[in-house]
């Protein structure tokens, strides 16, 4: 008791510690619709933030209208120049006077900055930027020189053109490094505001139409109030009040848990699983909701529900969907549609995994999850936004749970080993009859082997037909009667002949045999590390039922029986509807061989006489069946019975 408190205390805190440090502000508005509430007042002075489509428009023309900037390479210039002034020295007919008028033209084009016709073209019309020794300049690209353009330039000054290509290369160079810090700084830059609402100033009035601007200023309103209570002694009542929600949430997880599922939940372990994946899961809403660029919904909330059915039963499943729904929806602002999103959602994996043990389930279930997740993200949509157009690339994000929930569903066998538990994949593994202990079973007692496979499918048709876990129950009546090993012929169905071993004995001797094989097998299980809930078969199958035939025997030889607990069974009584199940498959499978006449009447009349008897006894108290269940478990034992025993056609002997 005192691990499941500390266990609950220490998770509420941890949750707590995860969610959002903001307020819980109750002010929820659908654009279009009119302000039902009372007229709503700035308490305080807010500022008003420009919405998430306005600010993309923004950044986008900021980009748009964005000066590049190009380098102006002094380097290429002095070479160029150097070149052509060493040239012009060897050209003997021109006077100093007009060399010197050469170099200055090229001086005066180089001093421009000459750009690239690439480049040139990539930014027609617009305003570019030079940085000449950390001085930026702004021109129109039309005005700065390309090679092309200062040849026509050059020729206005009686210099040839061709003449002068040879000594014009672009001297602009555009720098991605430079450009990107600059347009970062730019956006960083842009006011993500757009005026204030003063303290008293009425932000929306009683039955006022919300359109954009209102919806704008309430969504303002709302941010603002989250931020400046999260802080000082306000942060600190916000802090009890969420832990107080997560407590209580926690508190009747514990509770049903506890006292509604307590075959489940006897020990500490099972609790601290379902914890574990309660933890798990805020972990990955806090990490979620913090990041920028990840939804809330990649989150794989229904992995629990389908986990929990994996290890438990239907009922724990549902009451665990429902609570990780309730914690993960305190941690996002759209709390009600997201727990109705996920809550459905969990709730139609249980549906479609429910006893479903084949290889593609866990593929149908999720499947499902996200057509379901899907439908009604896109229902909430029309229902916010009055229309069929909106951005549906959400769906999208369902995509990447669906794919997580698949991943989680691969830790199952690691949920096993540290927990101790059972999964139906494991059971189908241990049902399969070429499992080694099945195999031993086969050879040492071969009329328990049948009879084991015949109480299996009894079993598991029963268990279908009032919803309990028919892999379970088959499972653990394969494996029921593996004591029997050790003294296989002291058990008539594997006698042969007329020699019967107990002849020789007591009725006392034979009693302590026959009871011994729910001894020996739990002994074989625990040496075979069968699971916990298959021994549970092996040692409940019988209850505490008398022995009867030996009982009767020492009845007779001794007028009375000195030590009866000596010709009953050890027990305990069956806790689960399974084990429930398989003993009563058990004992009018047995007795069926019995009979004299295999006709309708008797038939039925032997499957009245042991249930009735059993639940004379009491075996059945502790196992949660109900007597319309037990009546629906008999007639289908009569149905099976009478079709397995019905009267065939005699063949004529051949002349």
């Amino acid at each position: 008791m005192v691990r499941k408190i500390a266990l609950l205390i220490g998770l509420s805190l941890l949750i707590t510690f995860l969610m959002p440090r903001r307020a819980a502000l109750n002010a929820g508005f659908v654009a279009g619709e009119t302000w039902e509430a009372e007229t709503l007042t700035a308490p305080f002075d807010i500022p008003i933030y420009k919405d998430a489509e306005q600010l993309v428009d923004e950044r986008k023309a900021l980009s748009a209208d964005f000066q590049p900037v190009f380098r102006l390479d002094t380097t290429v210039s002095a070479a160029r120049l150097r070149t052509l002034e060493a040239d012009l020295r060897t050209m003997s007919v021109l006077s100093p006077e007009r060399r010197e008028e050469v170099l200055d033209a090229f001086r005066y084009v180089y001093r421009h900055g000459v750009l690239s016709d690439a480049d040139r073209n990539a930014y027609a019309d617009r305003m570019v930027r030079t940085d000449s020794a950390h001085v930026l300049q702004t021109y129109y690209v039309a005005d700065l020189f390309t090679p092309a353009s200062a040849q026509v330039y050059l020729k206005t000054r009686g210099i040839d053109p061709e003449q002068a290509a040879r000594y014009l290369t672009p001297s602009l160079v555009y720098d991605p490094s430079l450009n990107t810090r600059l347009q970062e700084q730019a956006l960083a830059q842009l006011s993500r505001t757009e005026g204030i609402i003063r303290t008293g100033e009425v932000i929306v009035s009683r039955g006022q139409m919300i359109d954009r601007q209102i919806a704008t200023r309430l969504t303002s309103y709302r941010r603002e109030y989250e931020n400046r209570l999260g802080q000082g002694v306000s942060g600190l009542i916000l802090f009890l009040g969420r832990l107080i929600v997560v407590a209580a949430i926690l508190t009747l997880s514990y509770i049903f848990f506890q006292f509604f599922s307590r075959k489940h939940f006897a020990g500490w372990r099972p609790l601290l699983f379902a914890f574990v994946l309660y933890a798990i899961m805020a972990g990955l809403m806090a990490f979620a909701v913090q990041s920028q660029s990840l939804s809330p919904y990649i989150v794989p909330l229904p992995v629990v529900a389908i986990l929990l059915l994996a290890f438990f039963d239907t009922r724990v499943a549902i009451f665990g969907n429902l609570s990780i729904t309730l914690l993960a929806a305190l941690f996002v602002r759209f709390s009600f549609e997201f727990f109705t999103v996920n809550l459905l959602a969990g709730m139609t994996a249980i549906f479609v995994m429910r006893h479903y043990y084949q290889r593609h389930s866990v593929f149908k279930a999720v499947g499902a999850v996200f057509l379901i997740e899907s439908t009604i993200y896109v229902a909430f949509m029309w229902l916010t936004g009055g229309t069929l157009s909106g951005n549906y690339t959400g769906i999208l994000w369902f995509v990447a749970s669906a794919f997580l929930m698949l991943a989680f569903y691969q830790l199952v066998y690691i949920f096993e080993r540290l927990f101790g538990f059972v999964s139906d994949i494991t059971l189908l593994e241990l049902s399969d009859t070429n499992q080694p202990l099945l195999l031993q079973l086969a050879e040492k007692a071969p009329g328990t082997f049948q009879h084991s496979v015949q109480v299996a499918s009894l079993a598991e048709s029963a268990a279908k037909e009032i919803g309990a876990n028919p892999l379970l129950a088959r499972t653990g009546a394969l494996y029921h009667d593996i004591g029997k090993m050790e003294n296989p012929f002291y058990f008539v169905e594997n006698q042969t002949g007329n020699f019967n071993p107990h002849s020789m004995l007591s009725p006392a001797q034979s009693a302590a045999i026959v009871r011994s094989h729910v001894t020996e097998g739990i002994a074989i299980g625990r040496k075979n590390r069968l699971p916990a809930v298959i021994q549970d078969f092996i040692a409940g199958h019988h209850g505490t039922s008398k022995i009867y035939y030996f009982y009767a025997e020492e009845l007779k030889k001794n007028g009375h029986v000195e030590h009866p607990e000596e010709f009953a069974y050890p027990g305990p009584k069956p806790a689960r509807r399974e084990v429930a199940i398989c003993m009563m498959a058990d004992a009018v499978e047995a007795a069926s061989r019995s009979l004299a006449n295999y006709d309708r009447e008797s038939i039925d009349a032997l499957v009245e006489k042991i249930v009735d008897g059993q639940i004379a006894e009491h075996q059945f108290s502790h196992a949660e069946l109900s007597f319309a269940e037990v009546t629906r478990i008999k007639e289908l034992f009569k149905t099976r019975l009478n079709n397995m025993y019905h009267s065939r056609v005699s063949y004529p002997a051949p002349k």
